[in-house]
């Protein structure tokens, strides 16, 4: 992977979210660009509340950065050059929540989508809560099944809304690929992008932020990550 991706259980822009969003600023260049939010998730379930809150959200916690909204709410806006270009300048991207099918129909293979790729490119960061992070990953749940996403964050599927407590494996993974690993992860809590393992140095490991614990659901395993430990996947 390249830049940092953030996956949060929902309900994002509360006050459960500020520990981890301030990690998240922390990890931003000295020199902080905008911070961009995206509320396509919700373009049929009022966009602009999910624009509105997340711009008060991070102005509270990082009040001398540039944080605005980009109302990129379909597939027509998501072509809008002028918008992608106001996407593409960010230092960091937030996907909100909503519906996630909604979210990947609208995205795939525009110039939002592109844009998106080219902060990640160059080191910045990609987060998404709920639908958002859902759709960040390879595959997804939705529409009765496993469908594709929109790929930023191969191997991995998100669960978000996630008890504390594991599901049954053959519930969870029902129909996944092996090599496809579930990320259950609840509301409050971040899984944050790491380049390589403190420990054990393996890449793409993963931190947990938050007060919840994470399942990670594997092809014939479960176990958790608790808050303040990196797992790899």
């Amino acid at each position: 992977m390249v830049g940092t991706f953030a996956l949060a259980g929902g309900d994002e822009f509360r006050a459960a979210y500020e520990e981890p969003d301030r990690v998240l600023l922390a990890a931003l260049p000295a020199s902080v660009g905008r911070i961009v939010i995206i509320p396509t998730a919700a373009g049929q379930q009022g966009p602009q509340m999910a624009l509105a809150n997340g711009v008060r959200h991070f102005k509270k916690l990082a009040p001398r950065a540039t944080v605005e909204g980009v109302l990129v709410i379909d597939a027509t806006s998501a072509n809008d050059r002028d918008l992608a270009a106001r996407v593409a300048s960010a230092s960091m991207i937030y996907l909100t929540g909503g519906d996630p099918g909604y979210l990947v129909r609208a995205l795939r293979g525009s110039e939002t989508l592109a844009a998106i790729a080219a902060v990640a490119a160059r080191g910045g960061i990609v987060a998404g809560s709920s639908a958002g992070a859902m759709a960040l990953g390879e595959v997804m749940r939705w529409g009765g099944g496993w469908g594709p996403g929109l790929r930023f964050v191969p191997g991995i599927v998100v669960l978000p809304h996630h008890s504390d407590h594991p599901q049954a494996l053959d519930q969870a993974r029902a129909g996944l690929a092996a090599r496809i690993v579930a990320l259950g992860i609840p509301t409050g809590v971040t899984c944050v992008s790491r380049a390589q393992h403190p420990v054990s140095g393996d890449p793409d490991a993963w931190e947990v932020l938050g007060h919840h614990p994470v399942t990670i659901y594997r092809a014939g395993s479960v176990s958790q990550a608790a808050p303040g430990e990196t797992f790899t996947v």
